[in-house]
């Protein structure tokens, strides 16, 4: 939400941000030390070593937090250092007002330019391709104002996602504010000194989001003969359970005749929700035995963290699929329940629920599929749109088509908690994976990349009719 931090924290003084920052910065540390998997993973140490080294950096730059701005830096810093993206930082609180010099710039697919995309001055204009400020690269800025608080290195290509953020500065930043950038502007270089405006919250928000590709709607649109199935996200409850479950059956109803079609499964903007979601529509399509096939060929043996609050949580996800019909997830999660509660009791603090899966007999069944079936990402593909894909890319007759996905830890399954001062909320995982069939923080490429530029449906329907020899209607 945007609005005003609550009046505890508009003291103008440096000791309330430091107060707070090291607050919430002691209950991640807290949460994590008693619930995460991580700092008790024996496999992987790495984890409890920054959970004391980065802590204590962290720590020191919560010392010197003057402003809600450093608050959030010191808090992503912390989180990040992880290299977890399904641990994440949520502010309840967020600017009205930012600074700005009047232009953003993106970073292209390739990662070859980084181009003005949004401006309202002359002196630069859209199309300009930024190649220095204050005598330093987009890259060296990036490694010092950015990255440390939102770039995880092990998913490279992300990286293009925050380089808007060089060019809009919280209230309070106005020391960082740069004075002269170089940019290559029809076809001469040129330095324009730089005249910083105010920017609302609004307008910041709109233009990032116009960088992301368009989300499909839920459900089945036909567009220049391409059957769509749009599934922006596997979070689906209540009356949401209810429209996904819908398409899921009107795939199923539409079985043979979309088998002879070219079929898209777009998943873009998709980070994720429940797995089971993926595994229906699947099965809808291609039927359970090859589905099963797949599914029951992984090991999902996983390790949760035992604790109280672990439980309370499981409890809560056992009634909201209960609720939602998904009867076998509902089964596993009564079983991890009861696995865990014995845990308590014998002091454990990890609890393994075994399935290290069955490799399958016999051939496999025909391939069901004689027209063309897409499945179209975009980065953020992530968690349970990635069991998705884990799959997708393994089901015959499919093309892995758009850009490259996202990737997440082998630390899963979340919750959620509000941090003491009320800013903001922090997300953690209660289980790790142990043989998973995707390895930590790995991404999948598609087979034939996304050619560049925005992905909006109208050019997603144009490129696919391409690859699948369709002819565009007017």
């Amino acid at each position: 939400m945007t609005g005003s931090p609550p009046a505890a924290a508009q003291d103008d003084g440096a000791s309330i941000w430091a107060e707070l920052a090291l607050g919430d910065l002691e209950a991640i540390r807290d949460l994590l030390a008693e619930n995460h998997p991580g700092p008790v993973d024996l496999e992987n140490s790495r984890y409890g070593e920054w959970l004391r080294d980065g802590f204590a950096e962290a720590s020191q730059r919560a010392g010197r937090a003057d402003s809600m701005a450093d608050y959030e830096r010191t808090l992503r810093f912390f989180v990040n250092g992880f290299r977890d993206g399904h641990i994440a930082l949520g502010l309840n609180y967020q600017p009205r007002i930012y600074s700005w010099p009047r232009f953003l710039v993106r970073r292209s697919v390739d990662g070859n330019a980084d181009s003005v995309f949004y401006s309202n001055t002359d002196a630069v204009p859209v199309g300009a391709k930024l190649q220095s400020c204050d005598g330093q690269a987009v890259d060296a800025l990036l490694g010092e104002r950015v990255d440390p608080y939102f770039f995880n290195a092990d998913i490279p290509h992300t990286r293009r996602w925050y380089v808007p953020r060089l060019f809009t500065l919280d209230p309070g930043d106005e020391e960082l504010q740069l004075a002269q950038c170089t940019f290559l502007i029809d076809g001469e270089t040129r330095a324009v000194d730089l005249e910083w405006a105010r920017l609302s919250a609004r307008t910041r928000s709109e233009q990032f989001a116009s960088l992301r590709s368009d989300r499909p709607e839920l459900g089945i649109a036909e567009r220049d003969g391409i059957v769509f199935v749009g599934l922006p996200s596997f979070v689906q409850t209540g009356s949401r359970a209810r429209t996904m479950q819908a398409v899921i059956d009107e795939i199923g109803e539409r079985r043979d005749e979309l088998r002879s079609r070219a079929v898209v499964f777009d998943v873009r903007g998709n980070g994720g929700g429940n797995s089971a979601w993926g595994v229906a529509v699947a099965q809808a399509l291609y039927g359970e035995e090859w589905v099963s096939r797949i599914t029951e060929s992984f090991d999902a043996t996983v390790d949760w963290r035992v604790s109280a609050a672990n439980m309370a949580h499981l409890d809560g996800i056992f009634e909201t699929v209960s609720r939602d019909g998904l009867a076998d997830a509902a089964e596993y999660v009564d079983g991890v329940r009861t696995a865990m509660a014995a845990a308590l009791e014998r002091d454990e603090a990890l609890v393994r629920t075994s399935d290290p899966g069955t490799e399958p007999s016999g051939p496999p069944p025909a391939n069901p599929i004689s027209g063309r079936v897409y499945f179209l990402t975009d980065s953020r593909c992530g968690s349970a749109c990635l069991d998705f894909a884990d799959v997708m890319r393994r089901l015959p007759g499919v093309t892995h088509i758009g850009l490259p996905t996202y990737a997440d830890a082998i630390y899963i399954d979340n919750t959620v908690a509000l941090l003491p001062s009320g800013l903001a909320r922090f997300s953690y995982s209660l289980k790790v994976y142990r043989n998973r069939v995707r390895g930590n923080n790995e991404f999948y490429t598609p087979e034939i990349p996304w050619p560049g530029g925005p992905m909006t449906d109208e050019a997603v329907t144009a490129w696919i009719g391409e690859l699948a020899g369709h002819t565009r209607s007017e």
